[in-house]
């Protein structure tokens, strides 16, 4: 800072050359025009005052007491200085407005220089304190839980059945326990250690990773629609035989074990349908509902046609009130469970082998489930983002262990509780448990129309996530005009629409997207930082080297073990 001297004989503070260009952005328009056609310096250019940079032309216009808002004094001493006193009010002002700007993002942070070191011992810091915009550790953790909480849960009983019950229980704490110490916001600490091809990396895998949850919520999405028509359809039938069914209380463990057939025979199926498509619009007989409601058809269309403008809002602020229905969905998918375990009783035998309720405690094809968890449990692109408005950042740590204990604790009840339900041969239990349940059971069907709706305000937060990653890393912005949302939608929907047509398996597609992105973010690049930051430090060695290459081989191992499941 450069001391002018002031015409009245005091003296204040004036920005130096460097600091006038970094403080000038906090002025608005007028007041910049202000101070540049009023204030002028001797060799003729305007002077840029920082944001409510106050001064005063004789000392008994100064008020006597230097109050902030509803704040304490600043500085009451007789014997301070008039220079004194300007600066501690001016930078006291200005840490109020930083203070105030959104804490949720970095981009606003207050900068190094607003506030010189000195002034934390200059002003008592707790009077200016503005919590506005801060959460306490309940909301933090259950923001943990919530967030994590998704479309795995409904194929956690799958993946346990596909590692076996014991194996799948200690798989499911293991990774909880493993991916909890490396959870981090990679994107930053990326863009840290590595630069700009740190953050291209970051954000292209990020990309990635949601694009798959995108995808996954539109085969489940398109599930739900289908079989929720099929229960309204069935029930306008004068012969219905759906809505004696759901009045029926007899029918307490209606589990059956759904016909999945192979993938070529799908594979046809759909080729078939769209191939004779052309020439039955012409033939009166193709309009049946059987025609026109098919899952691997029509319905991932229709669901396009109805969401495509919801993805294309400038903002998804709106769709944020309906967070609440994440935590609803899971209570009652677990209440739903516990329901079904009640009418249903324990049904399993570990020494039988030829008892349709035989169940293994170890199976080889234990990699479905860790490539599922890595998707159940990742956090790493926003773990910051919910943790930057914590109230007590102290209790970080604790609140972030508990929220990934609540998901553990989640995880292990679906799982093991269903499977231990089922009354038939495990290997019936499908990649959506719902799918076990017919169209007559109430409780699934209210479950699937109210996950439809839960997901149906979950899915514009997710595309609006991709594409302000996406435009930002490519054209500098986060909405470069709707034509390009537009394409961008069109493509990503083309996409969810054509998997959920060609390859509607939410299993398979989470272990693939899981596997992938575990593979990325919490094996490879958490061990490369690390081994980044030991060789800045100058300790790495061998043994380091060793350890986290092996951990990467794992979560290599990990993603191209799903390949020959």
């Amino acid at each position: 800072m450069e001391s002018t001297s002031i015409s009245n004989g005091y003296r204040a503070e004036q920005p130096s050359k460097s600091e006038n260009l970094i403080r000038s952005s906090s002025l608005t328009t007028d007041q910049y025009l202000r101070s540049s056609q009023s204030d002028d310096r001797s060799d003729g250019r305007s002077l840029r005052r920082p944001f409510a940079y106050e001064t005063y032309s004789h000392p008994a216009e100064m008020p006597t007491s230097t109050i902030v808002g509803n704040s304490s004094s600043v500085s009451t001493d007789p014997h301070t200085s008039i220079e004194e006193m300007f600066r501690d009010r001016n930078m006291a002002i200005r840490y109020r407005f930083f203070n105030r700007l959104d804490p949720r993002g970095s981009r606003l942070a207050m900068p190094d220089h607003v506030v010189p070191s000195d002034f934390y011992s200059v002003l008592p810091l707790d009077d200016f304190k503005d919590e506005s915009g801060k959460q306490g550790s309940i909301v933090t953790i259950f923001s943990v839980w919530n967030t994590m909480m998704g479309s795995s849960l409904l194929a956690m009983p799958w993946a346990v059945q596909q590692a076996g019950l014991a194996l799948g229980i200690f798989l499911i704490l293991a990774v909880a326990l493993g991916v909890d110490s490396l959870a981090a916001d990679l994107p930053d600490v990326c863009r840290y250690f590595w630069g700009s091809v740190g953050d291209v990396l970051s954000v292209f895998f990020s990309v990635v990773v949601l694009l798959g949850g995108i995808v996954v919520y539109w085969v489940l999405m398109s599930n739900f629609l289908y079989y929720t028509g099929n229960v309204i359809h069935e029930a306008m039938q004068p012969n219905s035989t759906t809505i004696p069914i759901l009045e029926n209380r007899t029918f307490t463990c209606d589990v059956y074990c759904p016909s999945v057939p192979k993938y070529h025979e799908e594979l046809d199926d759909v080729v078939n349908y769209f191939g004779n498509l052309s020439s039955g619009l012409i033939n009166r007989d193709f309009f049946t509902f059987d025609n026109l409601w098919k899952l691997q058809g029509s319905v991932p269309i229709y669901l396009a046609i109805v969401t495509l403008p919801l993805l294309s809002f400038k903002s998804a602020t709106f769709f944020t009130k309906f967070n609440m229905f994440g935590t609803i969905s899971v209570v009652y998918l677990m209440s739903f469970v516990a329901s079904k375990a009640h009418d249903c009783g324990i049904n399993v035998s570990f020494t039988d082998a030829n008892s349709e309720h035989f169940a293994e405690l170890f199976r080889w094809r234990f990699p479905a489930l860790t490539g599922t968890l890595t998707l159940s449990y990742f956090l790493h692109n926003v773990v910051l983002t919910i943790l930057r408005n914590q109230k007590h950042p102290e209790n970080n740590a604790r609140d972030l262990s508990i929220g990934y204990s609540l998901a553990a604790f989640t995880y292990v009840f679906t799982g093991s509780v269903f499977f231990l339900l089922f009354p038939t041969i495990r290997t019936c239990i499908s990649d959506n448990f719902l799918n076990n349940f017919g169209s007559g059971d109430a409780m699934s069907a209210t479950a699937r129309l109210f996950l439809l709706f839960q997901m149906m305000t979950v899915l514009p937060l997710l595309a609006y996530l991709l594409r302000a990653q996406f435009f930002y890393a490519t054209l500098g912005t986060i909405y470069p005009g709707m034509g390009y949302v537009l394409l961008l939608n069109i493509a990503v929907l083309s996409l969810a629409v054509s998997i959920a047509i060609f390859y509607p398996h939410v299993g398979s597609i989470i272990r693939f997207v899981g596997s992938f992105s575990g593979l990325v973010y919490i094996f490879a690049l958490p061990c490369t930082i690390h081994l980044k930051r030991l060789h800045m430090r100058g300790t790495l060695t061998r043994f380091h080297i060793a350890i986290h290459c092996i951990i990467i081989f794992l979560g290599a191992a990990n993603f191209f073990t799903q390949f020959f499941l």
